[in-house]
């Protein structure tokens, strides 16, 4: 019996059936004398070795290897059958990543048909890319873009660059963009926005750099407040705070306040419905708000919760199912005050917080810069209690607050869903003031954790400290709000310094150029009036801004006493013009002449959480207010009269007898304000 195997790409089966019609048809061919004469029925098929590649080379290889096994003197002395392999799906068998690691291999030395088995890549097309029929880089599948890769990196960027500024594109928008941008470089006849084809294509294409997500909202004062340097600047006092007290290793004695507002009314979760519908959740009304004020330590230890509500009657049924060591007051408004603050402070923080050290130990607190949270008061009272008063900056809770961070997102999630479940548990009933305690206190214990308790005070870099923990593209909003080309400046901050470098030499050219070309002449109209001192970023208990704000207060009291003497001389005075009137009286028919007539403003209510001006077309050019500071706190109606500057290249508006010695303009005279007589 002879065993028969010859090298041959078809499969065994196949040749070996033709060998033996060779051997009953064709016996005088040399294929009798490679079976030394035996008959057909001696042959017999064995198969030595399967393999999974169909190269010839390979199976050269494999087939010569079992040569020297069987000793088999015949040049085809033994054949292996290959396998068939699934059929791949068209173009996605290897990635781009592979064709050019294949591509890399060739150059190195490797075969092409060694790199293709190798790296799992079509032989024919790793060589067109070695003989340079196609780039092997800048090559992709399937037809060319409507954009060049150049093009669509330049719309990449800007798409970046606009996300991080706080005004990202739409996938509408993102169509609309790339339509302008097609028929501007006239690859269009028309700017009609894009397919969503092209959308899909162009978003799988660089996908490593862009996705579509849903942004967080971000109010323009949080997005204008928080500056590098107001970054910095905070930083740079806590730490000067934290080693000043010796803090930095005890972080059981630094705490962080804040207080949320919770309604009635929740977000439904999702929900199993059935195909098609569009199912509805049942919510209660929003009839009132409760403040929540919650206190934790960068150790991870928390303070119990404490409620506001709103109402003038203590009912004991407010405070039903509240968790162990929980409190609640009353307020007209539902919202904390300065005289709840101070409460919660005594009788809640105190308490709680000297559990854990004596008066000796100096506890440092932080929390935002709310009108009621400081005061001489407070702060008199916290230096006697050995507590550090740390006052956050202004609309940065959302960056450097760890309760803002990283408690009261979970909170609310955790609040919702136990509403959720009440609604669902007692069916037919809403959630009033009365159910808010017990639901915001389970929500509290299961956000209130001390891990994270710990990671939102590790992300604000509050301890362990780290004053870099804020990135770089979450300061970006606020260019937006202090440059006149946010863009450019992005690119330039994200590029390096030698293109801020740059950006900063074509600021300095175009502002030179502007003031070449700009003929007008300006009036620079300064504010001569101190104003309050703001505590944001500082430690409010400290010296320097402790005798800020008493100096600020004795002035604001001298000033106003001031305004009252003069204003009831005044009153005197009319009257004895009225008896004897030796002299004509001021009159204001001769307002008329001007363009447009002073208004006359009463005093408004003033909000010291805010720190910009009235809403108003005209203001003081001196104290670039509608009504002056000294009134701020006058708790009486007191009409204030304007004068308007007869500088034709002015032509400001100035509160008299405040913010000029003049105390009234009579009919035909001539009027400056205090700016152009000092020129």
């Amino acid at each position: 019996m002879t065993v028969y195997v010859g090298e041959t790409e078809r499969s065994l089966k196949e040749r070996t059936e033709e060998h033996l019609r060779d051997v009953r048809q064709q016996a005088d061919k040399p294929i009798m004398r490679h079976f030394g004469g035996h008959t057909a029925e001696d042959v017999k098929v064995a198969v030595l070795q399967k393999v999974f590649n169909e190269g010839r080379i390979y199976r050269q290889m494999v087939e010569e290897e079992w040569i020297k096994r069987l000793g088999t003197k015949t040049p085809q002395g033994c054949n292996v059958l290959p396998q068939k392999r699934p059929k791949r799906p068209y173009r996605s068998s290897y990635s781009k990543e592979s064709l050019l690691a294949a591509y890399s291999a060739v150059k190195n030395g490797l075969a092409v048909k060694a790199a293709s088995r190798q790296f799992g890549v079509p032989a024919q097309t790793l060589r067109d890319r070695v003989k340079g029929y196609i780039d092997p880089i800048n090559c992709n599948p399937g037809p060319d873009t409507m954009l060049s890769k150049e093009e669509e990196l330049t719309i990449v960027e800007h798409v970046e660059t606009m996300s991080q500024l706080g005004y990202g594109y739409s996938n509408v928008q993102l169509q609309d963009l790339a339509g302008e941008l097609a028929h501007s470089l006239g690859r269009r006849t028309s700017s009609k926005a894009l397919s969503n084809c092209w959308l899909y294509g162009f978003l799988n294409r660089w996908n490593s750099r862009l996705t579509s997500l849903n942004p967080r909202s971000l109010e323009s004062c949080c997005a204008k407040g928080v500056t590098p340097e107001v970054v910095s600047n905070y930083y740079g006092n806590l730490h000067e705070i934290l080693v000043k007290y010796n803090l930095e290793d005890k972080p059981i004695h630094i705490y962080n306040l804040d207080e949320t507002g919770l309604q009635p009314n929740h977000k439904p979760p999702n929900i199993i419905a059935p195909l098609h519908s569009k199912p509805q959740a049942v919510t209660s009304p929003r009839s009132t708000t409760v403040t929540l004020i919650g206190c934790a330590n960068a150790i991870g230890n928390s303070l119990p919760p404490f409620f506001v509500f709103k109402g003038k009657r203590w009912n004991l049924d407010l405070m039903q199912g509240a968790s162990a060591g929980a409190r609640g007051v009353l307020s007209e408004s539902g919202w904390a005050n300065a005289k709840i603050f101070k409460l919660y402070l005594e009788e809640h923080f105190l308490p709680l917080t000297r559990s854990y050290s004596n008066m000796s130990q100096p506890i440092l607190l932080l929390y935002d810069g709310h009108s009621s949270h400081v005061s001489t008061s407070l702060i008199d009272w916290a230096k006697t209690q050995n507590i550090i008063l740390f006052v956050l900056r202004p609309h940065s809770s959302h960056l450097l607050q760890p309760l803002d961070v990283g408690i009261y997102g979970p909170l609310k999630t955790f609040y919702h869903s136990e509403c959720s479940l009440y609604m669902k548990n007692n069916m037919g009933q809403v959630i009033t003031k009365y159910q808010i305690c017990e639901l915001a206190c389970r929500a509290y214990l299961k956000a209130m954790t001390p891990s994270n308790i710990q990671t939102a005070f590790r992300k604000t870099g509050i301890h362990p400290f780290c004053e870099k923990v804020i990135s770089q593209d979450k300061l970006y909003p606020a260019e937006a709000f202090r440059d006149e080309t946010p863009v450019k400046k992005v690119q330039a901050m994200k590029a390096g310094k030698e293109e801020v470098q740059k950006f900063l030499e074509w600021k300095a050219e175009k502002k030179e150029k502007k003031v070449v070309t700009d003929t007008t002449s300006s009036i620079d109209c300064t504010n001569p009036v101190k104003k309050r001192p703001l505590p944001g970023g500082q430690a409010i208990t400290e010296e320097l801004f402790e005798n800020k704000l008493k100096d600020y207060i004795e002035e604001t009291a001298q000033k106003t006493k001031k305004v009252n003497t003069c204003t009831k001389a005044g009153k005197h005075s009319q009257k004895k013009k009225t008896d004897k009137p030796s002299s004509p009286l001021p009159s204001t028919s001769g307002i008329q002449q001007h363009k447009n007539p002073p208004v006359i403003a009463q005093v408004d209510d003033f909000d010291d959480d805010s720190d910009d001006d009235d809403d108003d077309d005209e203001v003081c050019c001196v104290c670039k207010r509608q009504s002056p500071e000294e009134l701020k706190h006058c708790p009486y109606l007191v009409i204030v009269k304007w004068a308007q500057c007869d500088n034709t290249s002015c032509s400001h508006w100035v509160h008299l007898k405040f913010c000029t010695d003049i105390s009234v303009v009579r009919r035909h005279s001539k009027f400056l304000c205090p700016h152009c007589l000092e020129e």
